[in-house]
């Protein structure tokens, strides 16, 4: 995705495919902005992308923004436009039953999971994939597959190997979100892949660790007094860091913005930031080794204060006195 994409668009003067309203169905939001900048930028009925540039235009994760155009061009309204090749070193030609993953080439009947309907039957009666699947599937979704969908659902145990209980728990997760796509199914899965996380326990596990990070977000933004505004993407991936993987809850995050507020006068997330990144470093874990930590620290610097027969008055330990450096070089 670094190099820029010569991206055609197949229907321009205002024409759109008969099937566009379905497709709408099963384009998400991150679907929708993708295919809307295209259009936007394109001159004609081509344009190019310089592709390393969208995913910070659209404030989009490269993944999504990979899957979002393999979206679009399986449906048909992208497509590659290979008119500027070189003719004397053509590029080769991809396999159709190949998607390229960052872990590797992820065998699949195509980038969408488009199965055809004799496709999806054998793996049924192969018992590769069940039946009860589907129909569990969809009960949680709440609506009926078309094939397109159940290609998508049949790809995640078929081509990378969940277990169907776990493809189950993803789908219920996606609603829980609000997301009633395969696609989106579909990406949380490809993470998961990334992760080596396939089998049922772990995908449990990884979940309620994603869920628990949520909660412990959105306590985290009223801590700051964000509201109901949505994060942009710097904060998003600077309290991620915090509660997954630093693991910390809100109680320690509220220790660090005390510490903050105290200091500074003023809640500012980088400098709350630099605190819990140091007590990440020490290998503090929970509210009661920070405060166990904090009480230390304090009392070390008494015991060496009287040692000096130097009155002195305590503020922040070392500790925090280096976080402070940090974080106002941070904010200057």
């Amino acid at each position: 995705m670094g190099k820029p994409t010569k991206i055609s668009v197949r229907y321009s003067g205002g024409k759109l495919p008969e099937n566009f309203s379905e497709l709408l169905k099963n384009a998400d939001e991150s679907d929708l902005r993708v295919l809307t900048t295209v259009l936007m930028l394109s001159l004609g009925d081509s344009v190019s992308l310089d592709t390393k540039d969208l995913p910070t235009m659209l404030n989009m994760e490269k993944a999504d923004l990979e899957a979002s155009l393999k979206f679009w061009k399986g449906a048909g309204i992208l497509k590659n436009d290979s008119s500027k090749r070189e003719e004397s070193a053509p590029a080769p030609k991809k396999a159709v039953n190949e998607t390229t993953h960052k872990t590797g080439a992820v065998e699949r009947s195509s980038t969408l999971g488009e199965y055809t309907s004799a496709e999806l039957a054998e793996l049924m009666e192969q018992r590769r994939v069940s039946a009860e699947l589907v129909d569990e599937a969809q009960r949680i979704y709440g609506k009926i597959f078309r094939a397109y969908d159940t290609g998508i659902l049949v790809g995640i145990v078929d081509q990378l190997g969940f277990d169907e209980e776990a493809v189950l728990a993803i789908l219920a997760y996606s609603v829980r979100r609000g997301k009633k796509t395969l696609r989106y199914a579909e990406r949380v899965a490809m993470a998961f892949y990334d992760e080596g996380i396939t089998d049922t326990e772990a995908v449990l596990d990884r979940i309620h660790r994603m869920e628990l990070a949520t909660e412990t977000v959105e306590k985290i933004k009223n801590l700051f007094g964000f509201g109901s505004r949505e994060l942009t993407a710097t904060e998003k991936k600077l309290f991620g860091t915090w509660t997954e993987q630093f693991g910390y809850d809100i109680e320690v995050i509220r220790l660090a913005y005390d510490i903050t507020v105290d200091t500074i006068q003023k809640p500012v997330p980088k400098y709350t930031g630099s605190i819990l990144e140091n007590w990440h470093k020490e290998g503090l874990r929970t509210e009661e080794e920070v405060r166990r930590y904090i009480e230390a620290q304090k009392a070390q610097k008494q015991a060496s204060a009287a040692s000096d027969h130097t009155p002195k008055s305590y503020d922040l330990d070392e500790f925090f006195e280096a976080a402070l450096q940090r974080g106002l070089k941070d904010l200057s």
